[in-house]
């Protein structure tokens, strides 16, 4: 009986070692198949990284054979590229600056060629640089809507049929005696004549010495006639005193063409309008053209670019009409406007010496 106790027990323990033995290596097995199991993937991920890196290296190749670049190299071409713009940019416009004044023009008209975009206004010395704005309303004309024949006539050839294009003239008493029959037969349709000014320095109101004689000789021969006024005019009071003074002076007369302010800036050191502010100016253009107009004419505004940007602010005045001064068959002034005079050195049969030459654009026929 003990001996066979004894076996038993003898059994059971290597039975159980036994067990433990199978147990291991299981465990073993697994953990080298996991470990297998890891390699091998790794193995796989290596072996797409290589195939991921030569393809890049290929695509790279490819790339640089058909003739692409790095970030940094494409950086560095269009700095070179930048530059080499400017350098002939700069070229071409010094040259075309050159150009212009080589062909007798003058410093304005070559800085204005450059600076297509603004109002270049030259005074005193200085240069005056105003943006182009779509505040106002532009005009529709281009370089080709005019032309000028032999004579210095300006007509008009575009296709706006409501332009009305006549040739008209502006006197006083510099055109001294006029025949005025002669006027009317060489084609003046329209005088516009001084009926005064205000003296820039005393500032006394004064009427023009051939006022009378030049408005009636134009009204017997059948021309049309309206009226200017030089105004010096520094306060509201004035601009009244100055529109009472033109309508009365106008009151026996047929006046179909405008009653023109003309607001220009004297030049003397000692005119009294020097270093008038743009309000004061714009309030006596607008007291000015508000009686006249509450008098049954129609007022309108004279000036040139240097008035009509650095003297008034147009934006408050769109409801009179525009007469530019603009010497030159090409109109440098983009804004709309009625009447355009072009020339100061014309000839018209009649009158002795140079003339005024304007081309209406708005038809003021009665």
């Amino acid at each position: 009986m003990k001996k066979n106790n004894y076996e038993e027990k003898s059994f059971r323990s290597k039975s159980g070692r036994s067990t433990k033995n199978i147990v291991s290596v299981i465990f073993l097995s697994l953990v080298s198949l996991l470990a297998l199991t890891f390699c091998i993937v790794l193995l796989l991920l290596n072996a797409s990284l290589k195939r991921e890196e030569e393809a890049m290296k290929s695509q790279l190749e490819a790339i640089n054979e058909e003739g692409y670049y790095t970030t940094s190299q494409t950086q560095e071409m269009i700095d070179k590229a930048v530059e080499e713009a400017e350098t002939e940019t700069r070229k071409s416009i010094l040259e075309s600056f050159k150009e212009i004044l080589l062909s007798g023009q003058s410093t304005i008209t070559a800085i204005r060629s450059l600076f297509t975009d603004q109002l270049v206004v030259a005074d005193s010395g200085s240069y005056y640089f105003f943006p182009i704005t779509d505040s106002l309303e532009h005009n529709s004309f281009s370089s080709e809507d005019f032309s000028t024949d032999e004579n210095g006539i300006m007509t008009y050839v575009g296709s706006d049929e409501t332009v009305s294009g006549e040739l008209g003239i502006d006197v006083s008493r510099f055109q001294g005696e006029i025949d005025w029959e002669k006027v009317a037969a060489a084609g003046v349709k329209y005088a516009i004549i001084r009926a005064g000014l205000r003296g820039s320095t005393e500032g006394g109101l004064l009427e023009d010495d051939y006022f009378e004689a030049n408005i009636e000789g134009a009204i017997a021969n059948g021309i049309d006639v309206g009226v200017y006024f030089y105004s010096q005019a520094i306060s509201v009071e004035e601009a009244e005193e100055e529109a009472q003074f033109v309508l009365d002076l106008i009151e026996p007369y047929n006046i179909t063409y405008p009653v023109v302010l003309d607001v220009e800036s004297a030049e003397s050191d000692t005119a009294r309008t020097k270093g008038l502010s743009q309000e004061t100016y714009t309030e006596c253009a607008k007291t000015f053209c508000q009686i006249v107009s509450d008098a049954g004419y129609t007022p309108m505004i004279y000036g040139n670019v240097k008035s009509f940007t650095l003297l008034l602010d147009m934006t408050q005045l769109t409801d009179y009409d525009v007469w530019i001064a603009y010497y030159g068959e090409n109109q440098y002034y983009p804004y709309q406007f009625d009447m355009w005079q072009y020339s100061s050195s014309g000839t018209i049969d009649g009158i002795d010496g140079d003339v005024d030459l304007n081309i209406s654009v708005k038809d003021y026929t009665p």
